[in-house]
């Protein structure tokens, strides 16, 4: 049977630790409220600005 080293564990623990990286993925959900002659009305997209192109996954 494997004996349990502590140092191993807190030397592995450690580097773990140190090798963290924060990542954030923000996005934003809107509701299609009308399509037409290539302009959507769309609900829900407060940081969206006029001519803004957004990506629609069906």
């Amino acid at each position: 049977m494997m004996e349990i080293k502590v140092e191993e564990i807190s030397e592995l623990i450690k580097k773990q630790i140190s090798d963290f990286e924060k990542k954030v993925d923000v996005s934003e959900i809107g509701t299609v409220l009308s399509v037409g002659d290539g302009i959507a009305r769309v609900y829900g997209l407060e940081n969206a600005m006029a001519s803004v192109m957004s990506l629609a996954w069906l």
